[in-house]
Protein backbone atom coordinates (compact mmCIF):
# COMPACT_ATOMS: atom_id res chain seq x y z
CA UNK A 1 0.00 0.00 0.00
CA UNK A 2 2.70 2.46 1.09
CA UNK A 3 4.83 1.70 -2.73
CA UNK A 4 1.38 2.43 -4.50
CA UNK A 5 0.81 5.28 -2.65
CA UNK A 6 4.25 6.75 -3.02
CA UNK A 7 4.10 5.73 -6.86
CA UNK A 8 0.95 7.44 -7.61
CA UNK A 9 1.83 10.96 -5.49
CA UNK A 10 4.74 10.62 -7.43
CA UNK A 11 3.33 10.32 -10.88
CA UNK A 12 0.92 12.84 -10.38
CA UNK A 13 3.25 14.87 -9.23
CA UNK A 14 5.27 14.38 -12.40
CA UNK A 15 2.43 14.57 -14.94
CA UNK A 16 1.32 18.08 -13.22
CA UNK A 17 5.19 19.28 -13.65
CA UNK A 18 4.89 18.19 -17.12
CA UNK A 19 2.19 19.52 -18.32
CA UNK A 20 2.49 22.46 -16.80
CA UNK A 21 6.06 22.97 -18.75
CA UNK A 22 4.39 21.71 -22.10
CA UNK A 23 1.86 24.57 -21.56
CA UNK A 24 4.36 26.85 -20.56
CA UNK A 25 6.67 25.65 -23.08
CA UNK A 26 3.85 26.45 -25.66
CA UNK A 27 2.78 29.56 -24.60
CA UNK A 28 6.27 30.96 -24.37
CA UNK A 29 7.07 29.88 -27.63
CA UNK A 30 4.01 30.99 -28.97
CA UNK A 31 4.90 34.53 -27.42
CA UNK A 32 8.06 34.52 -28.56
CA UNK A 33 7.38 33.54 -32.22
CA UNK A 34 4.34 36.45 -32.17
CA UNK A 35 7.73 38.86 -30.42
CA UNK A 36 9.79 38.04 -32.78
CA UNK A 37 7.26 38.31 -36.14
CA UNK A 38 6.36 41.69 -34.42
CA UNK A 39 10.06 42.82 -34.28
CA UNK A 40 10.48 41.16 -38.24
CA UNK A 41 7.23 43.08 -39.19
CA UNK A 42 8.31 46.83 -37.52
CA UNK A 43 12.07 46.15 -39.11
CA UNK A 44 10.43 45.68 -42.98
CA UNK A 45 8.16 48.49 -41.98
CA UNK A 46 10.88 50.89 -41.28
CA UNK A 47 12.81 49.53 -43.82
CA UNK A 48 10.03 49.74 -46.56
CA UNK A 49 9.45 53.30 -45.08
CA UNK A 50 13.53 54.32 -46.25
CA UNK A 51 13.25 52.55 -49.33
CA UNK A 52 10.13 53.97 -50.41
CA UNK A 53 11.65 57.42 -49.73
CA UNK A 54 14.98 56.50 -51.42
CA UNK A 55 13.32 55.44 -55.30
CA UNK A 56 10.88 58.52 -54.78
CA UNK A 57 13.97 60.51 -54.70
CA UNK A 58 15.91 58.53 -57.27
CA UNK A 59 12.39 58.65 -59.10
CA UNK A 60 12.65 63.13 -59.11
CA UNK A 61 15.82 62.98 -61.33
CA UNK A 62 13.90 61.27 -64.51
CA UNK A 63 10.68 62.89 -63.73
CA UNK A 64 12.43 66.65 -63.91
CA UNK A 65 14.71 65.36 -67.13
CA UNK A 66 11.32 65.27 -69.01
CA UNK A 67 11.06 68.75 -68.21
CA UNK A 68 14.37 70.33 -68.53
CA UNK A 69 14.90 72.51 -71.55
CA UNK A 70 18.52 73.09 -71.05
CA UNK A 71 19.23 69.45 -71.50
CA UNK A 72 16.63 68.83 -74.04
CA UNK A 73 18.64 71.47 -76.32
CA UNK A 74 21.93 69.95 -75.66
CA UNK A 75 21.01 66.48 -76.25
CA UNK A 76 19.09 68.18 -79.97
CA UNK A 77 22.57 69.50 -81.15
CA UNK A 78 23.94 68.64 -84.21
CA UNK A 79 26.83 70.21 -85.86
CA UNK A 80 29.97 69.05 -87.54
CA UNK A 81 32.16 71.30 -85.46
CA UNK A 82 33.72 68.77 -82.32
CA UNK A 83 33.94 72.07 -80.48
CA UNK A 84 30.07 72.73 -80.47
CA UNK A 85 29.26 69.40 -79.73
CA UNK A 86 31.80 69.50 -76.96
CA UNK A 87 29.78 72.39 -75.76
CA UNK A 88 27.11 70.77 -75.53
CA UNK A 89 27.97 67.77 -74.01
CA UNK A 90 29.90 69.98 -71.49
CA UNK A 91 26.43 71.97 -70.74
CA UNK A 92 24.45 68.55 -69.99
CA UNK A 93 26.97 67.47 -67.38
CA UNK A 94 26.64 71.30 -66.11
CA UNK A 95 23.10 70.71 -66.05
CA UNK A 96 23.07 66.96 -64.98
CA UNK A 97 25.37 67.69 -61.85
CA UNK A 98 22.43 69.85 -60.63
CA UNK A 99 20.83 66.59 -60.49
CA UNK A 100 23.81 65.22 -58.16
CA UNK A 101 22.66 67.40 -56.02
CA UNK A 102 19.44 67.25 -55.84
CA UNK A 103 19.98 63.13 -55.26
CA UNK A 104 22.30 64.32 -52.53
CA UNK A 105 19.96 66.42 -50.86
CA UNK A 106 16.68 64.29 -50.91
CA UNK A 107 18.44 60.99 -50.36
CA UNK A 108 21.23 62.05 -47.85
CA UNK A 109 23.02 59.16 -49.99
CA UNK A 110 26.56 59.73 -51.46
CA UNK A 111 26.66 57.71 -54.86
CA UNK A 112 26.76 58.39 -58.89
CA UNK A 113 24.91 59.68 -61.29
CA UNK A 114 25.37 58.00 -64.84
CA UNK A 115 23.71 58.95 -68.01
CA UNK A 116 23.57 56.26 -70.99
CA UNK A 117 22.93 58.02 -73.86
CA UNK A 118 20.85 56.06 -76.90
CA UNK A 119 22.66 55.92 -79.57
CA UNK A 120 20.36 57.37 -81.99
CA UNK A 121 21.14 60.75 -80.46
CA UNK A 122 23.84 62.65 -82.67
CA UNK A 123 26.05 63.39 -79.13
CA UNK A 124 26.25 60.06 -77.93
CA UNK A 125 29.19 59.69 -80.56
CA UNK A 126 31.03 62.23 -78.76
CA UNK A 127 30.86 61.03 -75.33
CA UNK A 128 32.55 57.66 -74.49
CA UNK A 129 31.47 54.07 -74.06
CA UNK A 130 32.22 52.48 -70.49
CA UNK A 131 30.60 49.86 -68.37
CA UNK A 132 29.20 50.94 -65.15
CA UNK A 133 32.72 49.72 -63.52
CA UNK A 134 35.01 52.49 -64.74
CA UNK A 135 35.46 55.33 -63.02
CA UNK A 136 34.56 54.78 -59.60
CA UNK A 137 33.50 57.89 -57.67
CA UNK A 138 31.33 58.93 -55.14
CA UNK A 139 29.39 62.30 -55.95
CA UNK A 140 30.04 62.27 -59.84
CA UNK A 141 28.28 62.04 -62.65
CA UNK A 142 29.33 60.32 -65.88
CA UNK A 143 27.58 60.57 -69.59
CA UNK A 144 28.45 57.39 -71.69
CA UNK A 145 27.35 56.29 -74.93
CA UNK A 146 25.32 52.62 -74.60
CA UNK A 147 27.21 51.03 -76.87
CA UNK A 148 29.03 48.51 -74.55
CA UNK A 149 26.32 48.11 -72.11
CA UNK A 150 23.28 47.93 -74.11
CA UNK A 151 23.68 44.18 -74.53
CA UNK A 152 24.20 43.45 -70.76
CA UNK A 153 21.29 42.13 -69.02
CA UNK A 154 20.75 44.82 -66.63
CA UNK A 155 20.66 47.43 -69.39
CA UNK A 156 17.63 45.35 -71.77
CA UNK A 157 15.78 44.97 -68.40
CA UNK A 158 15.91 48.34 -67.77
CA UNK A 159 15.04 49.23 -71.40
CA UNK A 160 11.97 47.22 -71.26
CA UNK A 161 10.53 48.15 -68.44
CA UNK A 162 9.89 52.02 -70.03
CA UNK A 163 8.16 53.57 -67.25
CA UNK A 164 9.27 51.52 -63.73
CA UNK A 165 12.89 51.15 -61.68
CA UNK A 166 14.87 48.18 -62.37
CA UNK A 167 16.88 47.55 -59.55
CA UNK A 168 20.25 45.45 -59.66
CA UNK A 169 23.89 44.86 -57.75
CA UNK A 170 26.79 45.93 -59.35
CA UNK A 171 28.85 43.30 -57.77
CA UNK A 172 32.41 44.25 -59.17
CA UNK A 173 31.72 47.42 -57.55
CA UNK A 174 29.28 46.56 -54.39
CA UNK A 175 26.89 48.88 -55.38
CA UNK A 176 23.46 48.79 -55.81
CA UNK A 177 22.16 50.43 -58.86
CA UNK A 178 18.59 52.03 -59.75
CA UNK A 179 18.05 52.36 -63.74
CA UNK A 180 15.18 53.69 -65.49
CA UNK A 181 14.00 54.94 -69.02
CA UNK A 182 14.40 58.63 -69.51
CA UNK A 183 12.69 61.30 -71.67
CA UNK A 184 12.36 64.76 -72.65
CA UNK A 185 9.72 66.66 -74.76
CA UNK A 186 11.75 68.87 -76.39
CA UNK A 187 14.06 65.71 -78.07
CA UNK A 188 13.85 66.05 -81.88
CA UNK A 189 12.80 64.02 -83.38
CA UNK A 190 11.25 61.82 -80.42
CA UNK A 191 12.13 58.82 -80.46
CA UNK A 192 10.36 55.46 -78.15
CA UNK A 193 13.72 54.80 -76.54
CA UNK A 194 13.88 57.63 -74.90
CA UNK A 195 17.27 59.80 -74.42
CA UNK A 196 18.72 56.59 -72.77
CA UNK A 197 19.18 55.22 -69.31
CA UNK A 198 19.61 57.55 -66.30
CA UNK A 199 21.65 55.23 -63.94
CA UNK A 200 22.32 55.88 -59.83
CA UNK A 201 24.52 53.69 -58.39
CA UNK A 202 25.08 53.87 -54.67
CA UNK A 203 27.19 51.76 -52.03
CA UNK A 204 25.76 49.06 -50.33
CA UNK A 205 27.59 50.22 -47.30
CA UNK A 206 26.13 53.59 -47.80
CA UNK A 207 22.54 52.64 -47.82
CA UNK A 208 22.52 49.95 -45.00
CA UNK A 209 23.84 52.70 -42.39
CA UNK A 210 20.88 54.32 -42.86
CA UNK A 211 18.34 51.07 -42.92
CA UNK A 212 17.77 48.88 -40.02
CA UNK A 213 19.07 45.51 -40.80
CA UNK A 214 20.18 43.93 -37.26
CA UNK A 215 19.38 40.16 -37.02
CA UNK A 216 16.61 39.48 -34.06
CA UNK A 217 18.45 35.90 -33.70
CA UNK A 218 22.00 34.63 -34.31
CA UNK A 219 21.16 32.68 -37.51
CA UNK A 220 18.12 35.03 -38.53
CA UNK A 221 18.58 36.72 -42.59
CA UNK A 222 17.63 39.84 -43.78
CA UNK A 223 17.38 39.36 -48.09
CA UNK A 224 16.63 42.40 -50.64
CA UNK A 225 16.29 41.31 -53.85
CA UNK A 226 14.36 42.84 -56.79
CA UNK A 227 11.61 41.78 -58.73
CA UNK A 228 13.63 39.35 -60.73
CA UNK A 229 14.22 37.38 -57.37
CA UNK A 230 17.73 38.97 -57.46
CA UNK A 231 19.64 38.95 -54.14
CA UNK A 232 21.11 42.78 -54.00
CA UNK A 233 21.90 42.11 -50.36
CA UNK A 234 21.34 39.25 -47.74
CA UNK A 235 23.01 39.52 -44.18
CA UNK A 236 22.87 36.70 -42.12
CA UNK A 237 22.86 33.03 -43.09
CA UNK A 238 23.13 32.45 -46.61
CA UNK A 239 19.95 30.92 -48.05
CA UNK A 240 20.21 29.26 -51.49
CA UNK A 241 19.52 31.28 -54.62
CA UNK A 242 16.70 29.43 -55.42
CA UNK A 243 14.46 29.36 -52.84
CA UNK A 244 13.93 33.32 -53.09
CA UNK A 245 11.21 32.78 -55.72
CA UNK A 246 9.36 31.36 -52.54
CA UNK A 247 9.50 34.74 -50.28
CA UNK A 248 6.94 36.66 -52.04
CA UNK A 249 4.37 34.39 -50.61
CA UNK A 250 2.18 35.47 -48.34
CA UNK A 251 2.72 32.32 -45.79
CA UNK A 252 4.49 33.34 -42.53
CA UNK A 253 6.20 30.29 -42.25
CA UNK A 254 8.79 28.75 -45.40
CA UNK A 255 10.56 24.84 -44.94
CA UNK A 256 14.18 25.10 -46.77
CA UNK A 257 16.32 22.43 -46.94
CA UNK A 258 14.25 20.65 -44.26
CA UNK A 259 14.52 23.58 -42.07
CA UNK A 260 11.32 25.44 -40.98
CA UNK A 261 11.66 29.47 -40.98
CA UNK A 262 9.42 32.43 -39.63
CA UNK A 263 9.09 34.63 -42.77
CA UNK A 264 7.91 38.29 -42.86
CA UNK A 265 8.71 39.65 -46.25
CA UNK A 266 7.67 43.17 -47.55
CA UNK A 267 7.28 44.79 -50.88
CA UNK A 268 8.68 48.38 -51.73
CA UNK A 269 6.26 49.28 -54.79
CA UNK A 270 6.51 45.99 -56.54
CA UNK A 271 10.47 47.60 -57.06
CA UNK A 272 11.91 45.64 -54.24
CA UNK A 273 11.37 43.16 -51.91
CA UNK A 274 12.63 42.72 -48.03
CA UNK A 275 12.28 39.30 -46.35
CA UNK A 276 13.32 38.08 -42.66
CA UNK A 277 14.15 34.86 -42.00
CA UNK A 278 13.89 33.26 -38.47
CA UNK A 279 14.78 29.66 -38.12
CA UNK A 280 12.21 28.20 -35.95
CA UNK A 281 15.64 26.35 -34.48
CA UNK A 282 16.27 29.35 -32.93
CA UNK A 283 13.35 29.79 -31.04
CA UNK A 284 13.43 26.69 -29.61
CA UNK A 285 16.76 27.54 -28.79
CA UNK A 286 15.68 30.45 -26.75
CA UNK A 287 13.18 28.36 -25.39
CA UNK A 288 15.17 26.01 -24.30
CA UNK A 289 17.61 28.87 -22.98
CA UNK A 290 15.20 30.67 -21.09
CA UNK A 291 13.20 27.77 -19.97
CA UNK A 292 16.50 25.87 -17.94
CA UNK A 293 16.17 28.10 -14.53
CA UNK A 294 12.56 26.48 -15.18
CA UNK A 295 13.46 23.32 -15.40
CA UNK A 296 16.64 22.99 -12.81
CA UNK A 297 13.20 24.96 -10.58
CA UNK A 298 10.82 21.69 -11.32
CA UNK A 299 13.82 19.10 -10.85
CA UNK A 300 15.06 20.44 -7.57
CA UNK A 301 11.05 21.02 -6.10
CA UNK A 302 10.41 18.07 -7.56
CA UNK A 303 13.33 15.85 -5.31
CA UNK A 304 12.34 17.82 -2.64
CA UNK A 305 8.45 17.16 -3.39
CA UNK A 306 9.30 13.55 -4.00
CA UNK A 307 11.32 13.38 -0.06
CA UNK A 308 8.17 14.94 1.27
CA UNK A 309 5.93 12.70 -0.22
CA UNK A 310 8.01 9.69 0.90
CA UNK A 311 7.86 11.18 4.60
CA UNK A 312 4.48 11.52 4.29
CA UNK A 313 3.61 8.40 3.07
CA UNK A 314 5.35 6.69 5.55
CA UNK A 315 3.13 8.90 8.28
CA UNK A 316 0.31 7.95 7.25
CA UNK A 317 0.37 4.63 5.89
CA UNK A 318 2.40 3.16 8.78
CA UNK A 319 -0.61 3.13 10.80
CA UNK A 320 -3.29 1.55 8.13
CA UNK A 321 -0.31 -1.31 7.64
CA UNK A 322 0.40 -1.80 11.63
CA UNK A 323 -4.10 -2.19 11.99
CA UNK A 324 -3.94 -4.43 8.95
CA UNK A 325 -0.89 -6.67 10.36
CA UNK A 326 -2.57 -7.11 13.32
CA UNK A 327 -5.80 -8.06 11.64
CA UNK A 328 -3.92 -10.96 9.18
CA UNK A 329 -2.76 -12.04 12.86
CA UNK A 330 -6.32 -12.74 14.39
CA UNK A 331 -7.68 -16.62 14.58
CA UNK A 332 -10.40 -16.70 16.96
CA UNK A 333 -12.00 -13.42 17.67
CA UNK A 334 -12.71 -14.82 21.14
CA UNK A 335 -9.33 -15.09 21.85
CA UNK A 336 -8.24 -11.50 20.67
CA UNK A 337 -7.21 -8.67 23.26
CA UNK A 338 -9.04 -5.65 21.95
CA UNK A 339 -7.39 -3.47 23.92
CA UNK A 340 -4.56 -3.70 21.08
CA UNK A 341 -6.82 -1.29 19.35
CA UNK A 342 -6.68 1.58 21.86
CA UNK A 343 -3.16 2.46 20.76
CA UNK A 344 -4.07 4.50 17.72
CA UNK A 345 -4.38 7.92 17.62
CA UNK A 346 -5.43 8.69 13.80
CA UNK A 347 -9.37 9.79 14.17
CA UNK A 348 -10.46 7.53 11.19
CA UNK A 349 -8.48 4.97 12.40
CA UNK A 350 -10.13 5.13 16.03
CA UNK A 351 -13.55 5.07 14.20
CA UNK A 352 -12.49 1.89 12.04
CA UNK A 353 -11.14 0.20 15.49
CA UNK A 354 -14.57 1.02 17.59
CA UNK A 355 -16.57 -0.40 14.33
CA UNK A 356 -14.13 -3.50 14.44
CA UNK A 357 -14.69 -3.94 18.26
CA UNK A 358 -18.30 -3.47 17.84
CA UNK A 359 -17.83 -5.83 15.06
CA UNK A 360 -16.00 -8.70 17.26
CA UNK A 361 -18.28 -7.95 20.16
CA UNK A 362 -21.79 -9.23 18.11
CA UNK A 363 -19.67 -12.00 16.18
CA UNK A 364 -18.44 -13.17 19.66
CA UNK A 365 -22.36 -13.02 20.63
CA UNK A 366 -23.30 -14.52 17.28
CA UNK A 367 -20.97 -17.45 17.94
CA UNK A 368 -22.31 -17.89 21.63
CA UNK A 369 -26.14 -18.03 20.67
CA UNK A 370 -24.78 -20.16 18.26
CA UNK A 371 -23.49 -22.48 20.24
CA UNK A 372 -25.87 -22.11 22.94
CA UNK A 373 -28.67 -23.46 20.08
CA UNK A 374 -26.03 -25.86 18.96
CA UNK A 375 -26.20 -27.75 22.93
CA UNK A 376 -30.29 -27.39 22.67
CA UNK A 377 -30.52 -28.84 19.58
CA UNK A 378 -28.24 -31.61 20.48
CA UNK A 379 -30.46 -31.67 23.67
CA UNK A 380 -34.08 -31.67 21.54
CA UNK A 381 -32.34 -34.37 19.29
CA UNK A 382 -32.12 -36.38 22.50
CA UNK A 383 -35.03 -35.60 24.21
CA UNK A 384 -36.81 -36.33 20.53
CA UNK A 385 -34.72 -40.10 20.25
CA UNK A 386 -35.64 -40.30 23.77
CA UNK A 387 -39.63 -39.72 23.53
CA UNK A 388 -39.41 -41.82 20.65
CA UNK A 389 -38.31 -45.03 22.33
CA UNK A 390 -40.54 -44.33 25.44
CA UNK A 391 -43.80 -44.16 23.10
CA UNK A 392 -43.16 -47.48 21.53
CA UNK A 393 -42.82 -49.10 24.54
CA UNK A 394 -45.90 -47.85 25.81
CA UNK A 395 -47.57 -49.06 22.52
CA UNK A 396 -45.85 -52.74 22.57
CA UNK A 397 -46.63 -52.66 26.40
CA UNK A 398 -50.64 -51.94 25.04
CA UNK A 399 -50.67 -54.95 22.92
CA UNK A 400 -49.91 -57.00 25.50
CA UNK A 401 -52.46 -55.73 27.76
CA UNK A 402 -54.96 -55.66 25.12
CA UNK A 403 -53.79 -59.43 24.27
CA UNK A 404 -54.31 -60.56 27.95
CA UNK A 405 -57.78 -58.91 28.45
CA UNK A 406 -59.03 -60.76 25.33
CA UNK A 407 -57.79 -64.20 26.31
CA UNK A 408 -59.07 -63.52 29.77
CA UNK A 409 -62.34 -62.53 27.63
CA UNK A 410 -62.52 -58.90 29.04
CA UNK A 411 -63.60 -57.56 25.60
CA UNK A 412 -64.69 -54.20 27.07
CA UNK A 413 -61.23 -53.65 28.58
CA UNK A 414 -59.70 -55.04 25.56
CA UNK A 415 -61.41 -52.16 23.67
CA UNK A 416 -60.65 -49.39 25.47
CA UNK A 417 -56.90 -50.59 25.00
CA UNK A 418 -57.03 -51.09 21.61
CA UNK A 419 -58.38 -47.55 20.97
CA UNK A 420 -55.81 -46.11 23.07
CA UNK A 421 -53.19 -47.74 21.31
CA UNK A 422 -54.86 -46.62 17.84
CA UNK A 423 -54.76 -42.89 19.22
CA UNK A 424 -51.27 -43.64 20.40
CA UNK A 425 -50.09 -44.78 17.03
CA UNK A 426 -52.18 -41.99 15.24
CA UNK A 427 -49.85 -39.50 17.34
CA UNK A 428 -46.57 -41.17 17.13
CA UNK A 429 -46.59 -42.23 13.24
CA UNK A 430 -45.24 -39.07 10.91
CA UNK A 431 -46.46 -36.77 13.40
CA UNK A 432 -46.27 -33.20 10.97
CA UNK A 433 -47.74 -35.35 7.97
CA UNK A 434 -51.02 -34.45 6.23
CA UNK A 435 -53.57 -37.09 6.42
CA UNK A 436 -56.87 -37.77 5.16
CA UNK A 437 -59.94 -36.17 6.53
CA UNK A 438 -61.10 -40.01 7.54
CA UNK A 439 -58.27 -40.33 9.34
CA UNK A 440 -58.76 -37.57 11.56
CA UNK A 441 -62.55 -38.49 11.82
CA UNK A 442 -61.23 -41.93 12.72
CA UNK A 443 -59.12 -40.62 15.65
CA UNK A 444 -61.93 -38.84 17.00
CA UNK A 445 -63.93 -41.77 16.95
CA UNK A 446 -61.41 -43.45 19.27
CA UNK A 447 -61.13 -40.58 21.53
CA UNK A 448 -65.17 -40.62 22.09
CA UNK A 449 -65.46 -43.73 22.52
CA UNK A 450 -62.60 -43.78 25.30
CA UNK A 451 -64.25 -40.96 27.14
CA UNK A 452 -68.30 -42.99 26.71
CA UNK A 453 -66.39 -45.26 29.14
CA UNK A 454 -66.01 -42.93 32.00
CA UNK A 455 -69.24 -40.80 31.79
CA UNK A 456 -72.52 -41.73 30.25
CA UNK A 457 -72.92 -38.70 28.22
CA UNK A 458 -74.10 -39.80 24.72
CA UNK A 459 -72.31 -37.79 22.29
CA UNK A 460 -73.55 -38.04 18.08
CA UNK A 461 -70.56 -36.70 15.99
CA UNK A 462 -72.24 -35.96 12.26
CA UNK A 463 -70.53 -34.88 9.24
CA UNK A 464 -71.71 -32.29 6.31
CA UNK A 465 -70.10 -31.65 3.00
CA UNK A 466 -71.24 -29.19 0.71
CA UNK A 467 -70.14 -28.23 -2.90
CA UNK A 468 -69.81 -32.33 -3.81
CA UNK A 469 -66.73 -32.95 -1.66
CA UNK A 470 -65.14 -36.03 -0.74
CA UNK A 471 -63.82 -36.38 2.43
CA UNK A 472 -61.58 -38.73 1.38
CA UNK A 473 -59.65 -36.08 -1.35
CA UNK A 474 -59.27 -33.55 1.66
CA UNK A 475 -55.99 -33.61 3.45
CA UNK A 476 -55.29 -31.44 6.61
CA UNK A 477 -52.38 -31.55 9.16
CA UNK A 478 -53.14 -34.09 12.52
CA UNK A 479 -54.58 -32.87 15.10
CA UNK A 480 -56.40 -30.30 13.73
CA UNK A 481 -60.12 -31.32 14.30
CA UNK A 482 -59.76 -33.70 17.39
CA UNK A 483 -58.06 -30.78 19.83
CA UNK A 484 -61.61 -28.98 18.76
CA UNK A 485 -63.79 -32.21 19.88
CA UNK A 486 -62.24 -32.72 22.72
CA UNK A 487 -63.26 -29.46 23.54
CA UNK A 488 -66.63 -29.14 23.23
CA UNK A 489 -66.59 -32.69 24.71
CA UNK A 490 -64.97 -31.67 28.15
CA UNK A 491 -66.27 -28.62 28.21
CA UNK A 492 -70.13 -30.13 28.44
CA UNK A 493 -69.45 -32.71 31.25
CA UNK A 494 -72.68 -32.67 32.41
CA UNK A 495 -74.67 -32.88 29.22
CA UNK A 496 -76.70 -36.28 29.28
CA UNK A 497 -76.51 -36.03 25.16
CA UNK A 498 -74.38 -33.60 23.15
CA UNK A 499 -74.17 -33.01 18.97
CA UNK A 500 -71.33 -32.35 17.39
CA UNK A 501 -71.26 -31.96 13.62
CA UNK A 502 -68.71 -31.36 11.11
CA UNK A 503 -69.40 -29.05 8.31
CA UNK A 504 -67.32 -28.92 5.32
CA UNK A 505 -67.62 -26.12 2.58
CA UNK A 506 -65.96 -24.70 -0.68
CA UNK A 507 -65.18 -21.02 -0.62
CA UNK A 508 -63.53 -18.92 -3.30
CA UNK A 509 -60.81 -21.57 -3.21
CA UNK A 510 -60.61 -21.99 0.23
CA UNK A 511 -61.65 -25.03 2.11
CA UNK A 512 -63.31 -24.07 5.26
CA UNK A 513 -64.27 -26.89 7.69
CA UNK A 514 -67.15 -25.63 10.94
CA UNK A 515 -67.15 -28.07 14.40
CA UNK A 516 -70.43 -26.67 15.85
CA UNK A 517 -71.72 -27.85 19.20
CA UNK A 518 -74.94 -27.67 20.86
CA UNK A 519 -73.37 -27.55 25.07
CA UNK A 520 -73.31 -24.58 26.86
CA UNK A 521 -70.49 -22.68 24.77
CA UNK A 522 -68.05 -19.70 25.29
CA UNK A 523 -67.47 -15.86 24.14
CA UNK A 524 -66.11 -16.47 20.77
CA UNK A 525 -64.49 -13.13 21.27
CA UNK A 526 -62.51 -13.61 24.32
CA UNK A 527 -61.36 -17.18 22.15
CA UNK A 528 -60.16 -15.16 19.18
CA UNK A 529 -58.46 -12.78 21.52
CA UNK A 530 -56.86 -15.60 22.99
CA UNK A 531 -55.75 -16.81 19.41
CA UNK A 532 -54.26 -13.92 18.57
CA UNK A 533 -52.19 -13.30 21.99
CA UNK A 534 -54.51 -10.60 23.18
CA UNK A 535 -55.56 -9.90 26.64
CA UNK A 536 -57.95 -11.56 27.86
CA UNK A 537 -59.75 -13.27 31.11
CA UNK A 538 -60.47 -16.41 29.60
CA UNK A 539 -59.85 -19.57 31.62
CA UNK A 540 -57.80 -22.10 29.67
CA UNK A 541 -56.67 -25.39 30.82
CA UNK A 542 -53.11 -26.86 29.61
CA UNK A 543 -53.40 -29.10 27.02
CA UNK A 544 -52.66 -29.44 23.14
CA UNK A 545 -54.55 -26.03 23.25
CA UNK A 546 -55.89 -23.97 19.91
CA UNK A 547 -53.45 -21.52 19.96
CA UNK A 548 -51.76 -24.44 18.91
CA UNK A 549 -54.05 -25.75 16.16
CA UNK A 550 -54.32 -22.54 14.96
CA UNK A 551 -50.17 -21.88 14.80
CA UNK A 552 -49.67 -24.90 12.89
CA UNK A 553 -52.40 -23.96 10.16
CA UNK A 554 -50.72 -20.55 9.51
CA UNK A 555 -47.27 -22.78 8.92
CA UNK A 556 -49.16 -24.82 6.91
CA UNK A 557 -51.05 -22.43 5.23
CA UNK A 558 -49.36 -19.15 4.83
CA UNK A 559 -51.21 -15.98 4.96
CA UNK A 560 -54.47 -18.06 4.66
CA UNK A 561 -54.48 -21.09 7.25
CA UNK A 562 -56.49 -19.64 10.46
CA UNK A 563 -58.96 -20.43 13.35
CA UNK A 564 -61.58 -17.95 14.59
CA UNK A 565 -64.54 -18.80 16.67
CA UNK A 566 -68.05 -17.33 16.09
CA UNK A 567 -71.60 -18.17 17.04
CA UNK A 568 -74.24 -19.82 14.69
CA UNK A 569 -77.79 -18.16 14.21
CA UNK A 570 -78.93 -21.11 16.39
CA UNK A 571 -76.37 -19.55 18.90
CA UNK A 572 -74.31 -22.53 18.81
CA UNK A 573 -70.38 -21.86 19.41
CA UNK A 574 -68.54 -22.85 16.02
CA UNK A 575 -64.87 -23.19 15.43
CA UNK A 576 -64.00 -22.31 11.44
CA UNK A 577 -60.85 -23.90 10.28
CA UNK A 578 -60.09 -21.95 6.92
CA UNK A 579 -57.39 -24.41 4.49
CA UNK A 580 -56.31 -23.62 0.87
CA UNK A 581 -57.60 -26.27 -1.75
CA UNK A 582 -55.18 -25.71 -4.28
CA UNK A 583 -52.04 -26.37 -1.78
CA UNK A 584 -54.35 -29.64 0.02
CA UNK A 585 -52.18 -32.59 0.22
CA UNK A 586 -48.88 -30.30 -1.11
CA UNK A 587 -47.84 -29.27 1.91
Amino acid sequence: MRKKMFLTLCLSISAILLLSYCLIYVTFRSLLRNEIQEKQQYILDFNETVFTNYIDSFNLIPFQLVDNHEIGSALNTISSNYLDMFRAREALKKEFNKYLKLLVFTSNLDGRLILYLNKNIPLSAYCDSASLSKDVSLKSIQIYADTKVKDEKWYQRAASHKYSPYFFLNESTNEICFAKCAQSYYLYPPSAEGIGLVVISIPTASILEKLMMKSITPNSSIILMNEYHEILYQHGSTVPADAVTLFSSQSSELLLDGHKYLVNTASVKNNLYLTFLTPYSDIETVIRSSLRPYIAFSLITFVVLILILYVLSRKITAPIISFADLLSKIEDTRTFNPELLTHYKDAELVRLCNSFQNLISRENSLIARIDEENKAKRAAVLHALQAQINPHFLYNALDVVSWMALSKREDAIADVVSSISNMMHYSISHPDALVALPSELDNIQEFIRIFQLERPTKIYLTISSKNDLNPADIKIPKFTLQPLVENAVLHNPDKSCLHIEIEIALRSNLLSISVVDDGIGADPQKLNAYLNYEETDLAVSNGFGIRNVNERLQMHYPEIGSLSYSKSPSGRLTATLIISLESNGEK
